[in-house]
């Protein structure tokens, strides 16, 4: 079944096709929580609800890392860790409410959350200048804009696992 998170976000007609969501259970949620250090809550739950495994091809493990097949837990913590420290090493402490990066964008591009603070506002983060700043987009908003730049280009639907070891 589909649920209301993906209804926002993708148009009937690629409702009806054959795309695949995998979420994770409420349990799954809970040991995600507790492993990664963050807060779950509105659009974050929703998202990794429906669809935190797999977007069915929509947008793909190119644009959000979380999708990628070949990731075990080990180098999902790895990776929020990195992003971490380059954040604290550039001094941007004020962004630093329990973030978590969810696409990823030429390795050089981080969209992430604050999930302390529960608004849904999503970050941007260059680390080539260093900068943070605060989009426009909210989670719904922001995986709205990596479809329209995935071009429609639906491919087979990585499937990533936060929990994988």
């Amino acid at each position: 079944m589909i649920g209301e998170f993906v209804k926002s976000l993708v148009s009937k007609d690629l409702l009806e096709g054959n795309i695949e969501f995998l979420g994770y259970i409420l349990d799954e949620l809970e040991k995600i929580k507790r492993l990664y250090d963050i807060r779950i809550s509105g659009q974050l739950q929703s998202f990794l609800f429906e669809m935190g495994r797999s977007d069915g091809g929509l947008i793909g493990d190119s644009f959000i890392q979380l999708y990628r097949p070949s990731w075990r837990v080990r180098t999902h913590l790895l990776f929020q860790a990195e992003f971490l420290s380059q954040m604290q090493e550039a001094g941007h402490y004020e962004f630093l409410n329990r973030p978590f990066v969810l696409a990823w964008v030429s390795e050089t591009q981080y969209y992430f959350i604050q999930t302390l603070k529960g608004d849904d506002a999503v970050y941007h983060y260059d680390s080539n200048v260093e900068s943070v700043v605060k989009t426009e987009w909210d989670l719904r908003g922001l995986l709205k804009m990596l479809m329209c730049a995935n071009s429609g280009d639906i491919k087979a639907g990585a499937v990533g696992d936060l929990l994988e070891i």
